[in-house]
């Protein structure tokens, strides 16, 4: 039965204190109609809610399993993340999902620092001050594949001078001529310089420990620089979200894992 705005306004005067409305959790006061949520008044919540926020991988786990373990777990790959609708219900009997718990996982400063360098070009002074930061996670190779120490590549790198040559080729002919110039800049000493820098590091808190290499290429133009690019990145970055999702999978063994992400 719908009651007309007249039939309201007289039940609302007859009540001093409102209207009861969804069975007593709320009233209805004013001319206006306002709904009150009576929760806050209660000794307790209608329902458990709330959000949980972490970093921490273990932390997650603990928290879905400890609560709700037929709560599906989305997890996003691309952005190393998962979350939990822990009240989400179910076809028949929908929640709320206002109970969510939710992680994201930082990458580390070093492997933050590596994909800054992948792509980027030092001069020699950054190159030497990226190798001190970091040179506790780093090995070095030669274009020969040989291993070099890292305080003779700190050297090598503080020492590196250019060669620059020019020749001059001439072609006379009985009734022609021709003068070609050409100018060369290569690296003196490049058998010093690293081609290649393993970094060896924990891309993600909670994962495993792994080795990403670096491939390094000199550059003349305007006085000595190094260009560094990661070698494989892709097929690490596949390697590292996998890992992830199986991490989360194997610690809530109870609970659905699904690959994607969920807005309810």
């Amino acid at each position: 039965m719908s009651l007309t705005k007249e039939a309201l306004q007289h039940i609302e005067a007859s009540h001093k204190t409102g209207t009861e409305a969804a069975e007593g959790h709320a009233l209805i006061v004013g001319d206006n109609f306002k709904l009150v949520d009576m929760e806050k008044y209660q000794d307790h919540r209608r329902r458990f809610r709330g959000q949980f926020k972490t970093k921490g991988l273990k932390d997650f786990i603990t928290y879905v399993a400890g609560r709700q373990n037929d709560a599906p777990v989305f997890i996003d790959r691309d952005a190393m993340a998962a979350c939990s609708y822990l009240d989400i219900g179910d076809k028949s009997l929908p929640g709320h999902c206002d109970h969510s718990a939710t992680l994201n996982l930082p990458k580390t400063p070093e492997f933050s620092a590596y994909l800054n360098a992948d792509g980027s070009t030092f001069g020699q002074e950054e190159m030497v001050e990226l190798v001190e930061d970091w040179g506790h996670l780093l090995t070095f190779e030669n274009s020969k594949g040989e291993a070099l120490e890292r305080g003779k590549v700190i050297h090598a790198f503080r020492k590196v001078s250019l060669d620059d040559l020019t020749s001059i080729e001439s072609d006379k002919q009985e009734h022609s001529s021709r003068v070609g110039v050409m100018n060369s800049v290569t690296v003196k000493n490049a058998d010093r310089l690293p081609t290649v820098i393993y970094w060896k590091l924990t891309p993600y808190e909670g994962l495993t420990e792994r080795t990403l290499a670096m491939r390094v290429s000199s550059k003349t133009k305007g006085g000595p620089s190094f260009g560094l690019r990661a070698i494989a990145l892709d097929a690490a970055k596949e390697e590292i979200a996998a890992e992830f999702a199986k991490l989360v999978t194997d610690g809530l063994p109870e609970s659905e894992c699904l690959l994607g992400t969920f807005q309810p």
